[in-house]
């Protein structure tokens, strides 16, 4: 069974919106990476960079030395370093040897060969009177002036999100392998994306990748050879592209043909780059790279941006040897990402459809345990008001409250979540949408096993335990609480929500009482393990004043 399905559950349980089950699955940190890590949040970062840079930048020569700038040098070397961090994790990923040409507008630019075993590039380009290499911790070896020097300002874990990112939204590649990639290299302590994506696409991509709605699939006979075509729809703007695969499923080439819609959505960093067709073709064939011996050289204020961005040539730990490829799975997540800024982009809602003030009656309390030992708590309280199309959600930690707090509103009828934060006497609230549930297909296939009635908080509560082959989950409900929730912690008033052959004893079971209790244990991680306790419910009158806080437009999508 795959290991979403039970957690699918969960948050079914426990959320009658979408939007609330994201910030739920969040608690599983790994085991839901791929589905939920956050792409806008780092697509923003990158962004408000304002970098200029285009994609001819990734594929062209970097001067790697100033004649005014250099901070120190070291002496020269000839072995490849680079390879003696975690050599078996990079070899590992980069499988095989590859030649890398990239072309735009019908000229050839650049061409990359890439050594599988030296986990290292050659780049070579008409005006370049010698090579270029770069090594596995993302140094770059340029000549000038009689001799190699060697930078590693790009090796900033920074820089290996920031151009791979402009080279996905250039090529308008699905980001969810890549970004499930990036923290798998980082979790293993590898430098993540030293050659700038464009090695690491012809390992990372799969035509399962490609496989979905934005994608048309067909096959195709050139010279001789079948391979499988993937034509882009659903993207304004650039009409026949696609992405072709050969009989092996590897990739082996990136065609894009950009128009100029005028659209400059802050959202794509794609929008940035001028209009014209881009290709990478990619041959795999042998290729023997030997770093040439190269002078260090650090830049200027290169210490200060290593402070700042983060530490060159490496990640700071060791790596962990406790990988699980489940949580790199992103099979389940195609066209997340754009889905998510698609809602954003389309989003109505402002501050003004708001109504003046959200009324509760009801004050929920409980705590959350999380890890191994369950030893990591944050308590949550819940507003309720009986009947009402929203409700909202305080999470409560003791390390953070000086700091201020947050609560998270859910508007059903507006299909809003709406941030109400107060900090330090200001008070300003952030709007996004509850994207629409996507129907699924998939079969659940878990155990139900009836647990003994236990008391919680003088409530008698009746159990039930899901299993399959990576979960177990107890989840424990009351009929007899003076509240029965419309959206939250049980079926009745959950909208459009998919629940994909689930067993009727389960929505017997839940759909008229209040969860009291919930335990969700990972097999094969118990750091992901997450206890949630009811600990008070108290009959108490507050309000939510929406004209007491200031609206913060994001990404310009809703307005005062």
């Amino acid at each position: 069974m795959r290991t979403k399905h039970i957690f699918t559950l969960i948050v079914c349980l426990f959320i009658g919106f979408s939007s609330e089950a994201q910030i739920l699955k969040k608690l599983k940190k790994k085991a839901e990476q791929a589905a939920e890590r956050t792409i806008l949040r780092k697509t923003d970062e990158a962004v408000s960079k304002k970098t200029e840079k285009t994609i001819d930048d990734a594929t062209k020569k970097r001067d790697t030395s100033d004649d005014n700038a250099s901070e120190e040098s070291t002496s020269s070397e000839g072995d490849n370093t680079a390879l003696e961090k975690h050599k078996n994790a990079k070899q590992s990923f980069y499988r095989e040897d590859v030649v890398i040409k990239l072309h735009e507008n019908g000229k050839l630019n650049q061409t990359q060969y890439f050594d599988a075993d030296a986990v290292a590039v050659r780049s070579v380009q008409n005006d370049m009177p010698k090579p270029n290499y770069v090594d596995s911790e993302g140094f770059i070896y340029g000549f000038k002036d009689g001799e190699y020097t060697k930078s590693s300002i790009v090796a900033l874990q920074s820089q290996g999100m920031m151009m791979p990112t402009m080279m996905l939204e250039a090529y308008k590649l699905p980001p969810e392998p890549f970004m499930a990639q990036l923290q798998k290299q980082q979790d293993m302590g590898m430098t993540a994306n030293p050659f700038n994506g464009i090695v690491e696409f012809a390992f990372i991509y799969k035509p399962d990748d490609f496989r979905y709605e934005d994608f048309k699939e067909s096959k195709q006979t050139l010279r001789g050879k079948r391979y499988t075509k993937f034509e882009y729809l659903n993207e304004p703007g650039y009409e026949g592209s696609y992405v072709l695969f050969d009989d092996n499923g590897r990739l082996v080439e990136i065609y894009t043909k950009k128009t100029d819609t005028g659209n400059r959505d802050a959202l794509e960093m794609g929008n940035m780059l001028p209009p014209g067709e881009s290709v990478m073709v990619y041959d795999y064939q042998p290729v023997d790279v030997t770093l040439p011996k190269a002078r260090e050289v650090r830049m200027q204020g290169q210490g200060l941006m290593e402070m700042v961005m983060g530490n060159a040539n490496g990640s700071a730990n060791s790596g962990s040897k406790d990988i699980d490829e489940d949580d790199y799975d992103t099979s389940d997540s195609k066209g997340m990402t754009k889905s998510v800024r698609n809602s954003i982009k389309n989003h109505k809602v402002s501050s003004s459809d708001l109504p003046s003030t959200y009324d509760f009656d009801w004050i929920y309390e409980t705590e959350m345990h999380m890890g191994k030992n369950q030893k990591d708590n944050m308590g949550m309280n819940f507003l309720i008001k009986d009947g009402a199309s929203y409700q909202a959600t305080q999470m409560v930690d003791e390390k953070t409250k000086d700091m201020g707090n947050a609560t998270m509103l859910f508007d059903a009828d507006l299909k809003t979540m709406v941030m109400f934060m107060d900090a330090n006497g200001t008070n300003y609230m952030q709007l996004y949408p509850i994207p629409d549930v996507k129907e699924s297909t998939e079969k659940m296939d878990y155990k139900i096993t009836e647990l003994p009635s236990k008391t919680v908080l003088g409530y008698n509560c009746k159990g039930l335990q899901m299993e399959d082959d990576r979960y177990v989950f107890k989840v424990y409900h009351t009929s007899q609480a003076p509240i029965a929730l419309s959206n939250f912690m049980n079926f009745s008033g959950a909208k459009n929500i998919d629940l994909p052959d689930i067993d009727p004893r389960i929505i017997e079971q839940f759909s008229k009482g209040l969860i009291m209790e919930m335990h969700m244990e990972d097999k094969k991680k118990s750091k992901n393990n997450v206890s949630i306790t009811a600990k008070k419910l108290t009959k108490q009158s507050t309000s939510i004043h929406t004209k007491d806080y200031k609206n913060m437009n994001f990404f310009g999508m809703n307005k005062n």
